[in-house]
């Protein structure tokens, strides 16, 4: 199906923006003027976020990539943490990558404007949430994603520093990722997309049995064993200062296991399939490649029954992104448990060897309460205005584990 176009230049940014930041917005980007057309230019704020340093040029490259020849990508300096030089190894010619640090240009990654034509250039005010809301909907009438390559360059040093550990590059990779308060400890606001990483021993030496090798990234010092097993390498512990190798694993991996983090979207940027688990029921998601996600259960504080799907729904609770909001109403989230994690590997595994079929009647039911649901906060100002009236579990994008979708009052 044909790329959505762009949508009408001439819009207004939702803010004020001073003359004094235009000038340095323009400043930095005209120097990659290509004359006879427009250029498209994009502020990325998040970039110290893995996920969204990639995720936004890759979906740039989906909705605008056949209509412009040239992608500037506004953003701060890539070699500070939580950032990731090695993605510009991965970009095409069509994109040039310009670093700053104005921190009011950086600060217009955050406006909401739409399309600006700006004659020689077209700036795309447009925050990460709209701007990963609109390739969703893309994506979900038919536009493919755009999907990065791992260059040879990346390879060969991916390759060559595993090796140093005993990671043979010939036999198949396996990358898992958990979640830890660890991560952004400045803010307390996640603590509903982590999971306890000792609940994932049976899950690895599963995947180490199965003839995989198995690298963590993340944050450093997190196994709870004392001799790691044969195959096993914790990529902080190895290399502390060259998270290069993170991105070069997110590609480079035959799948992931992880949770709804920013790693499980690398990964799936460059065209690898996820195991995901502990998984809250969130807006921002669309597991495009085949994925198999296991949820977390939710009860009411002090309660022992768990609550139905449409109980989910109905409470709007896929719309609550921070721990106090889940308190204010009265709701916690169960992690799975290690014996769930462990079947649902089994079954992930199966599905990779061919070897699996889904409930289609149970994942119809499963997709039709999640159409419904989008229907109805389509029609909610507060999802509308925040950029939140799309929901991905709506749509026939990946797959549920039994574990899940078998529980006795999940689909009631």
């Amino acid at each position: 199906m044909q790329k959505p176009s762009p949508p009408p230049a001439g819009s207004q940014p939702e803010r004020q923006v001073t003359q004094e930041t235009l000038n340095r917005l323009l400043s930095l980007v005209i120097p990659h003027l290509t004359p006879g057309e427009p250029i498209l230019v994009y502020v990325l704020a998040q970039w110290r976020r893995f996920g969204h340093l990639v995720i936004e040029p890759q979906m740039l490259a989906t909705l605008y990539g056949d209509t412009y020849r040239r992608i500037v990508i506004v953003t701060g300096n890539l070699d500070m943490p939580g950032s990731n030089r090695a993605l510009t190894e991965c970009l095409d010619d069509r994109f040039v990558v310009v670093e700053t640090d104005f921190r009011d240009v950086l600060s217009l990654g955050t406006t909401d404007g739409g399309l600006i034509d700006m004659k020689h250039l077209h700036w795309l005010a447009m925050s990460a949430r709209t701007l990963i809301v609109e390739c969703w909907r893309a994506m979900s009438t038919g536009t493919e994603p755009f999907l990065y390559t791992l260059p040879d360059n990346l390879r060969e040093r991916g390759e060559a520093r595993l090796s140093e550990h005993g990671i043979d590059p010939a036999a198949p990779l396996a990358l898992f990722h958990t979640r830890t308060m660890a991560y952004l400890p400045e803010e307390v606001h996640h603590g509903h997309r982590t999971a306890a990483i000792g609940s994932y021993d049976g899950s690895i030496r599963r995947i180490l049995n199965a003839g995989y090798q198995v690298v963590r990234i993340g944050e450093p010092g997190l196994e709870i064993w004392d001799t790691a097993p044969e195959g096993y390498l914790s990529l902080p512990d190895a290399f502390p200062d060259e998270r290069w190798i993170d991105l070069y694993v997110c590609a480079a991996c035959r799948f992931m296991t992880a949770q709804n983090s920013g790693p499980i979207w690398v990964a799936a940027a460059f065209g690898n399939t996820s195991l995901r688990t502990n998984t809250p029921f969130e807006h921002l998601n669309l597991p495009y490649n085949e994925d198999l996600s296991l949820f977390k259960r939710y009860r009411r504080i002090g309660e022992d029954r768990f609550l139905t799907y449409r109980e989910i729904l109905d409470a709007r609770l896929p719309g609550t992104f921070r721990d106090v909001e889940f308190e204010a109403m009265g709701i916690e989230l169960v992690e799975n448990t290690p014996e769930e994690i462990d079947a649902a590997t089994a079954e992930f595994l199966d599905k990779l060897n061919g070897k699996w079929a889904p409930d289609m009647a149970k994942h119809a039911r499963f997709r039709a309460l999640g159409a419904a649901y989008e229907a109805a906060i389509k029609q909610d100002p507060r999802f509308v205005d925040e950029t939140l009236d799309f929901y991905g579990y709506g749509h026939p994008f990946g797959w549920v584990a039994r574990g899940t979708l078998e529980l006795p009052e999940f689909l009631v």
